[in-house]
């Protein structure tokens, strides 16, 4: 079986639009990978509010945006090896600001770097629908 990771972006969505993703991708675990845990631009996601809801949903969460952050220093490997365990073990989305996939990096370091390890990534996008993540060709295929 094919272990699948969602990913998704809050944006300035509302964050009943979070919770209803997530309860209707039956995701059980939420991996913060903000560089930061506060986000001063939208307080509704600190990462008290993130923590309280997964406790009160039965979700599971936790922040690695010291391994898998924009900025992190950390060699990704390692990091994509530790989400991968936690994923094949509970049905986990990816949690970052940027709403748009491509626009952030989930889409042009996590996902590359999960594709080539056989993980499906399939990102929850603003409207609720999804759309499943293609590694692009290597040149010249």
């Amino acid at each position: 079986m094919t272990t699948t990771i969602w990913t998704i972006g809050y944006g300035q969505r509302p964050f009943d639009d979070l919770e209803r993703d997530l309860a209707e991708f039956g995701i059980s675990m939420i991996i913060d990978i903000r560089a930061t845990r506060d986000d001063p631009r939208t307080p509704d996601y600190d990462y008290r509010r993130l923590e309280e809801f997964a406790a009160e949903a039965g979700i599971g969460y936790r922040w690695m945006g010291s391994t898998l952050g924009e900025e992190s220093p950390v060699e990704i490997d390692t990091a994509v090896d530790n989400l991968i365990a936690i994923a094949s073990a509970s049905r986990t989305v990816v949690l970052c600001r940027e709403p748009e996939p491509s626009q952030c990096h989930r889409s042009t370091a996590i996902a590359p770097a999960l594709t080539a390890r056989d993980v499906a990534v399939v990102h929850i996008l603003p409207d609720g629908a999804t759309r499943r993540h293609e590694s692009p060709l290597p040149f010249g295929r």
